[in-house]
């Protein structure tokens, strides 16, 4: 019986001094498509009127397909219901999508996305206000993984 209770203490201070998992917590995913810009005024006169546009800057170095890539967008932490199915315009244009008007830019036109490169987003007019907390979530699409993250304030 003394042997078991010395087992289990063991197993017990093992357990208390072993991180559950290797290399600390999980990381956050890097910023290589980042929210450059969010714009709420009209584009013709100023005003303002919550167009909801957005710029994404490429801030990495490895070249992507921009096909392979899909995105989500997050307002308050809650999805903004924007679909974003493939991040060339050519491609996207013709699909079923929701939450976006427009897509437009150098990174979206051809068929990869070059460092330095943009791609404007024009949202439903509301989809951000100003003061709201807005994430940017790209994924690779064949295997689902996380590319992105990137956060700004409107």
């Amino acid at each position: 019986m003394v042997v078991i209770t010395i087992i289990l203490a063991v197993l017990l201070f093992m357990m208390l001094h072993i991180p559950l998992w290797p290399g600390g917590p999980p990381k956050e995913p890097p910023e290589i498509f980042a929210i450059t810009q969010l714009n709420h005024h009209c584009e013709k006169n100023g005003g303002l009127n919550y167009d909801s546009r957005m710029t994404i800057t490429h801030t990495g170095s490895t070249v992507f397909k921009n096909d392979d890539l899909r995105a989500e967008i997050f307002v308050n932490d809650q999805d903004s219901g924007a679909f974003i199915s493939s991040m060339n315009a050519h491609i996207f244009i013709p699909t079923y999508h929701i939450g976006v008007e427009r897509m437009e830019g150098p990174g979206s036109t051809g068929y990869y996305w070059y460092p330095g490169n943009q791609i404007f987003l024009d949202l439903t007019d509301g989809t951000v206000l100003p003061g709201d907390a807005v994430r940017l979530d790209v994924y690779h699409k064949e295997d689902g993984r996380i590319l992105s993250r990137s956060e700004r304030i409107a």
